[in-house]
């Protein structure tokens, strides 16, 4: 497997290296920098990683803000984003505790300061932005190619569990404006700068989420009504689709990768009688359980934090009930629109769901699974993205295309 490269006793600090390596196609790594961060890191050391990845952000920005005042314009517009990719990838595993964490806070902070900073310096026409939502807002950015405010295509990107709408432009941003569409990204519930700075948890329910970022969508005369692309990522495979089973406004909607029951992935390598023990609420037991799993486990550790923290619950019986809601059955039939579900052939995550989720849906779909042979088949595609993002526009094209005829 792909994500077994970089550190081979430790799936989960490999998969995050391969994920901030695989940026580099849009600026945000360079792939000899990431190998020589990745060397000094001992695996499984959350210590390690934070200092490395962290003295290579700030190496970043100093080097970006010197481009900068010597007026090289493009160079530190590159450094600006490799700055706020390292940045983000220096801050992942810090969740223990976020909302008390100075330092998980800083970096987060300085992630996203350097995003704005590359963003001032493109060739773009970039805005921040808030999106009205249920009495308060939704932080948000808009992207377009230029400043004429003609109407363009539009891709809308929901992030997933762990994602921040900065990370956004690599994983689909950057692709889209250099094919001539707008961007639209925002923080949602659970996310970013909504769960950091006003305590939004997740919640299943997504189309109330999903249907006040689309009314904003269509006050935008630069935004065509009738071109716009909702694209769902990791988690947000589920949170899209449960929105789009109520928001039917959209042309397409990506799921990269697609989700129907978000709660296996927290299932999936759990013994029966463990989960028998959350049914029965034995959760001093179940608790006890998961207390001594994850001392072992880098990921298991981070996926219960990061839960606690984003779902607002207080221990991991809590969380595997909550994720348990986040399920499309007996509502993927409600989904209209044309979908392109993506999979992962060695998923370490969704396994399987991709495939659960296209034999549960009744409206027009694509399923695409992207394998080992071609460097795709880890969970969302991390360094593959230019055979991701050929897939993903040959399908909006001939969505585009059909709707001319």
């Amino acid at each position: 497997m792909l994500i077994d490269h970089f550190f081979k006793s430790n799936e989960t600090f490999s998969y995050e290296a391969l994920r901030a390596a695989g940026y580099s196609n849009h600026g945000g790594a360079d792939l000899g920098e990431v190998i020589a961060i990745c060397s000094k890191i001992r695996p499984g050391n959350e210590d390690d990683w934070v200092h490395e990845w962290q003295k290579a952000a700030e190496r970043a920005l100093s080097n970006a803000e010197h481009s900068e005042s010597v007026k090289n314009q493009k160079s530190a517009y590159h450094g600006y984003l490799r700055a706020s990719n390292y940045f983000r990838t220096a801050e992942f595993f810090r969740r223990e505790n976020v909302d008390e964490d100075k330092v998980s806070h800083f970096l987060h902070e300085r992630s996203e300061a350097s995003f704005e900073a590359a963003m001032k310096l493109s060739t773009f026409t970039y805005e921040s932005i808030n999106i009205s939502y249920e009495g308060t807002s939704l932080p948000a950015y808009f992207v377009s190619p230029d400043n004429t405010k003609k109407p363009r295509r539009t891709i809308v990107l929901n992030g997933g569990y762990d994602s921040i709408m900065s990370e956004g432009w690599f994983a689909i941003g950057a692709a889209a404006l250099e094919r001539g569409y707008n961007f639209l990204a925002f923080d949602g519930p659970g996310q970013g700068a909504a769960i950091r700075r006003q305590h939004l948890h997740f919640r299943p329910d997504w189309e109330n989420v999903l249907t006040p970022v689309i009314d904003y969508a269509l006050t935008r005369v630069e935004i065509d009504a009738n071109a716009i692309v909702i694209f769902g990522w990791s988690m947000g495979g589920y949170l899209v689709a449960r929105g789009a089973t109520r928001e039917h406004r959209a042309r397409a909607i990506i799921l990269d990768d697609g989700v129907y029951d978000f709660g296996s992935a927290f299932r999936a390598h759990q013994p029966s009688f463990i989960q028998a023990l959350v049914e029965k609420r034995h959760d001093s037991i179940y608790n006890w359980i998961f207390h001594c799993v994850q001392s072992f486990s880098t990921g298991i550790r981070w996926a219960l934090r990061n839960g606690k923290w984003t779902f607002g619950v207080e221990s991991a019986a809590d969380l595997i009930r909550a994720v348990n809601k986040y399920t499309l059955e007996g509502i993927s039939q409600d989904i209209v629109t044309p979908c392109l579900i993506l999979d992962a052939e060695n998923d370490h995550f969704l396994k399987g769901q991709p495939e659960i989720l296209r034999r549960n849906l009744n409206c027009e779909h694509q399923l695409v699974s992207l394998r080992a042979d071609e460097g795709g088949d880890a969970h969302c595609h991390p360094g593959a993205s230019f055979r991701l993002h050929q897939v993903i526009f040959d399908f909006l094209e001939s969505q585009f295309a059909a709707q001319k005829l």
